[in-house]
């Protein structure tokens, strides 16, 4: 059975699953499967915003990291997490504007993909969790750009967690509303989008992404396959003396 379900209304794809805490585990399956329905939602010519969206209570509660071996993490973890075609660089550069839709928790994982997403709507009960203790492939200058330096660094040295009205404040989502309008929210920030036409939109994703070549985004896609390989070795139990 697929745990990545894909549909398409309105304009619209939603992407759904139970929660993202998978990615934060390194299931490779889990990260193909959801970069696939990215990228077929983002070659759909009638979609011009693509939801992703936790049918659990949480986007992405904490869950035990199961990172590879280092021997793997060239190969199975670079496929799924790290390559230009993986799950956030398929995320944060794809061509229509990608919206998440966050309720409960989100650690780990679900808040790197969050700072992949062009948009975000929170619901009131939302915590928002550091995605730089857990998760190698987390993008320190994504997270620089949208909440600025200051607390980017202290996500990354402190592990620092966001209520939900802090992350609204300081603009790690968009729109913070009470969890019974969450899915009204998004449809409505959503609108706007549909509104737009295809050539149009296309276009604001280049200057959108032109940003973050100018500030380096996709080399710190690129420097995750250094990060993930020393957490290997040092999660292994490997020094740079025995390895």
């Amino acid at each position: 059975m697929s745990a990545v379900d894909l549909r398409v209304a309105d304009g619209r794809a939603y992407i759904e699953v139970e929660s993202f805490a998978p990615l934060t585990a390194h299931d490779p399956a889990f990260a193909a499967e959801l970069a696939a329905a990215v990228v077929e939602a983002s070659d759909d010519d009638h979609v011009k915003a693509i939801v992703l969206r936790a049918t659990g209570p949480d986007f992405a509660p904490e869950a035990a990291t199961g990172f590879p071996s280092a021997a793997e993490t060239p190969t199975t973890w670079h496929r799924a997490f790290a390559a230009s075609t993986a799950v956030y660089q398929a995320t944060c550069f794809a061509k229509k504007v990608v919206i998440a839709e966050v309720r409960g928790a989100c650690h780990g994982a679900g808040t790197a993909l969050l700072l992949c997403a062009d948009l975000a709507v929170a619901s009131e009960n939302a915590v928002f969790g550091s995605p730089f203790l857990d998760v190698p492939e987390a993008n320190f200058v994504l997270a620089a750009l949208t909440v600025r330096l200051n607390r980017a660094k202290s996500w990354l040295l402190r592990g620092t967690v966001h209520d939900a009205a802090t992350a609204g404040r300081i603009g790690l989502v968009n729109r913070v509303v009470p969890d019974g309008r969450l899915r009204a929210e998004v449809v409505s920030m959503t609108a706007a989008v549909i509104g737009m036409p295809l050539d149009g939109m296309t276009m604001s994703k280049m200057l959108q992404q032109a940003v973050y070549d100018a500030h380096g985004v996709g080399r710190e896609f690129d420097l995750a396959d250094h990060y993930a390989i020393h957490r290997a070795a040092v999660g292994s139990g490997l020094t740079e003396e025995s390895a």
